[in-house]
C-alpha cells in the first residue's frame, strides 16, 4: 500500500529531509521518519500488486514476464487459475469473489512447485504472491478501468509515471510514482491518476498533495487530472475525497515535517496497527517477531 512512498524515499532526485516526504512519512509512522532523517534507506517489502502493474505497463505479455521470473513450469497452473476466477466471477456477481474463503483456486501442490523455488524467491519467497500478481494483471487492472468508466476500445494508455508534488514553501518538487490512464477525447487527452489503497481508505495527506501535482514532462497537462483511490484487494474504485482543504495543506505539511525532525518519534504502527509494519521499509530496524525492539523503544 505504501510502496510508492518508499520508492520516493529511495529516489535520488528527491532530497533527504524534503518537507513533503518528511510529512508523508511522519503521517505513516513517526519512527520510520526518524530512521529516514537519520540516514537509513528503506528496504520496501516485495509488493506483488505493484510489481504486476510495473510489468503490465512496461510491455510484453503475462507469459513473457512469468517466463522471465522462472515460472515456465507453472504456466498451465496459471491458465487454470485465470479460468477458475473467470468462472467464479460469473457465478458470484460481487466485487472480487475470488478473495472469499469459498473460492478454491490459487493453490499449487508441492509436486508442481518442484524446481520453481528460485522463481518464487523473486516474488518475496511466498507462493501466494504469484496469484496476487496474476490477479492484478488479469482482473484488478480491468476492474479499475471499468470503475473509472474508461471504455475498453477508447485507445487508452496505461502507464507508470512520475508526477511532481509541489508546495509554494518547498524549494524543489518531489518525484512520485503513480498509475496513469491517458484517454484521448477529441483533440485532447484526459488524464486519470490512480493511487493504491486498502479497504478504500484514503490517506488524506497523500491524496491532497496529489490533487495539486504537476506533470513531470515539459508539456503540462491539457486539463487537470482526476484522482482515484484503487482498492488493491477488491478492485473497487472511489473518486478522491477532499476532506483536507487546500488552504490548510501547506501549514499541515510544515507542521508534520517539523515533528519529523524534532520528534516525538513513537512507533505508532507497531503500537496501534502492527499489521502495517509488514508494509514498512524499516521493519527490520525497529520491528521483529511481533515485538518492539530496543531500537524502536529508544525512538519514543
Amino acid at each position: 500500500m505504501y510502496t510508492d512512498l518508499f520508492l520516493a524515499l529511495l529516489n535520488r532526485n528527491n532530497a533527504r529531509g524534503h518537507p513533503i516526504l518528511s510529512a508523508m512519512l511522519y503521517a505513516f509512522c513517526p519512527a520510520a521518519a526518524r530512521w529516514w532523517l537519520a540516514g537509513a534507506d528503506p528496504t520496501p517489502p516485495f509488493d506483488p500488486v505493484w510489481q504486476s502493474l510495473q510489468d503490465l505497463t512496461s510491455g510484453g505479455t503475462l507469459l513473457d514476464h512469468l517466463t522471465r521470473y522462472g515460472f515456465e513450469n507453472l504456466i498451465e497452473d496459471v491458465r487454470e487459475y485465470v479460468r477458475k476466477v473467470e468462472e467464479y466471477r460469473k457465478q458470484n456477481p460481487v466485487p472480487a469473489p475470488e478473495i472469499l474463503p469459498l473460492f478454491r483456486g490459487g493453490k499449487i501442490d508441492m509436486a508442481r512447485r518442484f524446481g520453481s523455488q528460485h522463481a518464487i524467491n523473486n516474488f518475496g519467497g511466498d507462493w501466494r504472491n504469484l496469484f496476487i500478481y496474476i490477479r492484478t494483471w488479469a482482473f484488478l487492472s480491468q476492474d479499475w478501468r471499468i470503475g473509472m468508466k474508461i471504455e475498453r476500445d477508447s485507445d487508452y494508455i496505461l502507464a507508470s509515471e512520475k508526477v511532481l508534488l509541489v508546495l509554494p514553501f518547498a524549494r524543489l518538487p518531489v518525484q512520485f510514482d503513480v498509475l496513469m490512464w491517458k484517454i484521448p477525447v477529441g483533440h485532447v487527452t484526459e488524464t486519470k491518476i490512480g493511487l493504491l489503497v486498502s479497504r478504500l481508505e484514503q490517506d488524506q495527506l497523500r491524496f491532497a498533495l496529489m490533487r495539486r501535482c504537476h506533470s513531470s514532462s515539459k508539456q503540462p497537462w491539457p486539463n487537470t487530472p482526476t484522482i482515484f483511490a484503487l482498492d488493491r484487494e477488491t478492485g473497487e474504485v472511489q473518486h478522491c475525497d477532499q476532506t483536507l482543504a487546500d488552504k490548510d495543506l501547506e501549514r499541515i505539511v510544515q507542521s508534520l515535517s517539523e515533528l519529523a525532525k524534532n520528534g516525538p518519534h513513537p512507533p505508532l504502527n507497531a503500537l496501534r496497527q502492527p499489521s502495517m509494519c509488514k508494509n514498512c521499509g524499516y521493519q527490520s530496524l525497529c520491528f521483529e517477531k511481533n515485538l518492539l525492539s530496543p531500537h524502536a523503544l529508544s525512538s519514543i
